[in-house]
């Protein structure tokens, strides 16, 4: 089975289960995504973990990284200071333990053991907080799906016009030298024009404008697309093709949420500046 055939399975498979934590168990601020989300942020923690350490050893404190979606979602969205405070204090802690355990090795490996675990608890765990936002959204239900749809189609479309357009001008980034121009272009395109027809089609449901639309499908494909490109530099630097091989045709959890991770926080920005 080659790897497009299991990706197509995948998604076919993937997007449904996704749509029905959605569409059809929409209680008490989505708990059934949320708790998908926290599955998904625990497994990304383990495979990070694991990518990590074939260049360093980081603290196991960063299996706390699910910690953060946990209390953005029971303490609710408007103390989202909470997180980062909790952040920067289980930051700061495991800093402080590698004055003790950095003296095993001379402390030759203090900074990269540090620094990784750091790491760690900020990708993939503060970062999607982010999306625990999007669940208190009103109407949350269509803004999931509209940034889902705004992520995934980013992904497809930059994935097909690549394959057709993108055979003399790919490699512009090394970090994925698979990579097309005419791909990165495509990704942009259909979240914008879907940006701008969301408010035209369902005006009861996003409180913005078209030009606001806009805004918020490039911001959101353009972040989406970096972050494909900051998870394929942490491959890159751990010696792997994929983050981890759970996921059929796509390969690890972080492989198939890395873009989400990264495009949530301007995301979740520009609507709550637009519609507030």
């Amino acid at each position: 089975m080659t790897s497009t055939v299991k990706r197509v399975l995948t998604t076919v498979i993937g997007l449904p289960l996704i749509f029905t934590l959605v569409f059809f168990l929409p209680q008490y601020n989505h708990l059934a995504l949320f708790i998908f989300i926290i599955l998904m942020i625990a497994g990304g923690t383990y495979e990070m973990y694991t990518m990590l350490k074939k260049k360093s050893s980081p603290s196991p404190f960063m299996f706390l990284a699910p910690v953060f979606p946990i209390i953005q979602f029971f303490s609710g969205v408007e103390n989202t200071e909470f997180s980062f405070y909790l952040f920067i204090f289980l930051s700061m802690l495991v800093l402080a333990v590698e004055v003790f355990r950095g003296a095993k090795d001379n402390f030759d490996s203090a900074l990269s053991q540090g620094a990784y675990t750091v790491l760690g608890l900020f990708y993939p765990g503060l970062l999607s907080i982010f999306f625990v936002d999007i669940l208190f959204l009103e109407n949350a239900t269509a803004y999931i799906l509209f940034f889902l749809v705004l992520v995934f189609g980013s992904d497809t479309f930059a994935y097909l016009i690549g394959m057709a357009l993108g055979k003399n001008n790919s490699g512009f980034v090394k970090v994925s030298p698979k990579k097309s121009i005419a791909g990165f272009v495509g990704g942009l395109v259909f979240p914008a024009l879907f940006g701008i027809l969301a408010p035209v089609l369902f005006p009861s449901m996003f409180l913005f404008t078209k030009v606001q639309g806009l805004f918020i499908g490039l911001a959101t494909a353009i972040f989406a697309e970096i972050g494909d490109l900051i998870e394929s530099a942490i491959k890159r630097s751990a010696g792997v093709k994929d983050s981890g091989f759970i996921i059929p045709g796509r390969g690890g959890i972080l492989d198939s949420i890395d873009s989400i991770l990264v495009a949530t926080a301007p995301f979740i920005i520009l609507v709550n500046l637009f519609i507030l």
